[in-house]
């Protein structure tokens, strides 16, 4: 049956409807896209623009570590504390440069090992503290490599957050050098007491003592020289002379401490000295002998104070000399600062106990018949005055070298 004109002008319409809605409805789905497209990039926008905050905090913190990491990597590095880390394994974790002075060992050999096999046999305080699980503990030693050496050590525990042990760590410091100026200091302050104590000592004494060698000299005229009473004055005339010479030696912790400091030849007056020690000692043991090069001669010295500081040494070393043997005055340029003199005065003698090579400078301390203990005591006064220290080196059956120094004097043609 066919269509009429009226039928296919019908469906037309309503296909044209059908088609204008379809075109609506895609419209309104296509804003619809294009909101949520915009809604989206807005968003992805926003959520980029956060991911660079916060890509650039996170980069900022990386830069903060690593700043604060290399900071404490400098400390590690810089300090001179030994500074060992471990974990609870006792396995090393942190060995820093001091620590590699401090036990002969370097990083790479220690890093990873245990700590036991690298600080032996100073591990104990350590040891203690991991296996006690101690929060600190602290000591004191003394290691002797060559030379003796006092180590200040304290042990830890390293914790987390938390408060649990995670590892543990040891600081080792040298105190050597610290304990010798404490030691400096209590020679000081000894020696300022016995200067206060020798000036009113001095003073009360030697009235009655000139009073007792004056009567004494007055009853030695009265007898006969080869009489047995004469040869008991003589005995307290120079019992008095004894006494009057320690007093002496006693002012001379009470007088101020002042220098006359100026140019001094050392090998000058190192010979005058020999030459008269060769004189009052009838020196037939063995050999004085002054080695002074010219480039080593001439410091800046009070040259009094010197003569003694020298005459002391040089005497002790005669008299250290059991047998024939040498006393020998020398110096030297400091190999690594030529504006220092080093000198030294050697003997072959009987050499010095260890244990007493830190006594002899005390005042009285003295294993010599008839001395006083004050004569060394007395040279390290004067060279502290100099801005010096006596150092000595000794060994029982091997003699004794006592050294010094004083600064180079070094002349222009202006002087």
């Amino acid at each position: 049956m066919l269509e009429t004109s009226e039928e296919r002008s019908q469906v037309t319409v309503e296909e044209l409807q059908a088609l204008t809605e379809a075109f609506e409805h895609f419209t309104r789905q296509t804003d619809q896209l294009r909101e949520a497209y915009g809604q989206l990039k807005d968003e992805a926008e926003r959520v980029d623009l956060e991911l660079e905050k916060a890509n650039l905090a996170l980069q900022q913190k990386v830069r903060e570590l690593d700043e604060a990491n290399n900071f404490q990597r400098s400390i590690l590095e810089s300090i001179p504390i030994a500074v060992v880390v471990t974990d609870l394994d006792g396995a090393i974790l942190t060995f820093n440069p001091a620590a590699e002075k401090m036990w002969g060992c370097s990083r790479q050999q220690a890093i990873g090992r245990d700590f036991r096999d690298v600080m032996k046999p100073h591990d104990a305080l350590l040891a203690g503290v991991i296996e006690r699980r101690y929060r600190q503990e602290t000591l004191r030693r003394e290691v002797g490599e060559g030379e003796t050496r006092i180590i200040s050590s304290t042990a830890c525990l390293v914790e987390d957050s938390s408060s649990r042990p995670i590892g543990a760590t040891q600081l080792d410091r040298d105190i050597t050098r610290e304990c010798e100026l404490e030691s400096q200091l209590r020679q000081q302050e000894k020696l300022a007491d016995l200067g206060r104590m020798a000036a009113g000592l001095a003073h009360e004494i030697r009235k009655p003592l000139n009073g007792i060698k004056g009567f004494a000299s007055i009853l030695e005229r009265r007898f006969e020289a080869d009489g047995r009473q004469h040869r008991y004055i003589e005995n307290i005339i120079g019992a008095a002379d004894r006494l009057n010479g320690m007093l002496s030696r006693l002012l001379d912790f009470a007088r101020p401490d002042t220098l006359q400091a100026g140019p001094c030849d050392l090998r000058s007056e190192a010979e005058q000295i020999c030459e008269f020690v060769r004189a009052e000692h009838s020196f037939e043991r063995g050999e004085i002998v002054v080695d002074i090069p010219d480039e080593a001669c001439w410091v800046v010295a009070d040259r009094s104070k010197i003569k003694q500081v020298i005459l002391n040494l040089v005497t002790n070393g005669v008299e250290a000399l059991e047998g024939p043997g040498e006393v020998r005055v020398t110096a030297c340029l400091e190999a690594d600062n030529e504006r220092l003199v080093r000198m030294m005065v050697s003997d072959t003698g009987r050499g010095i106990a260890k244990d007493k090579v830190g006594k002899i400078l005390e005042p009285f301390y003295t294993e010599k018949k008839g001395g006083t203990g004050l004569g060394l005591a007395i040279v390290s006064r004067i060279l502290q005055l100099h801005g010096s220290e006596l150092l000595i080196d000794s060994e029982p059956g091997r003699g004794t070298t006592m050294q010094f120094r004083l600064a180079a004097y070094v002349k222009t043609e202006e002087r």
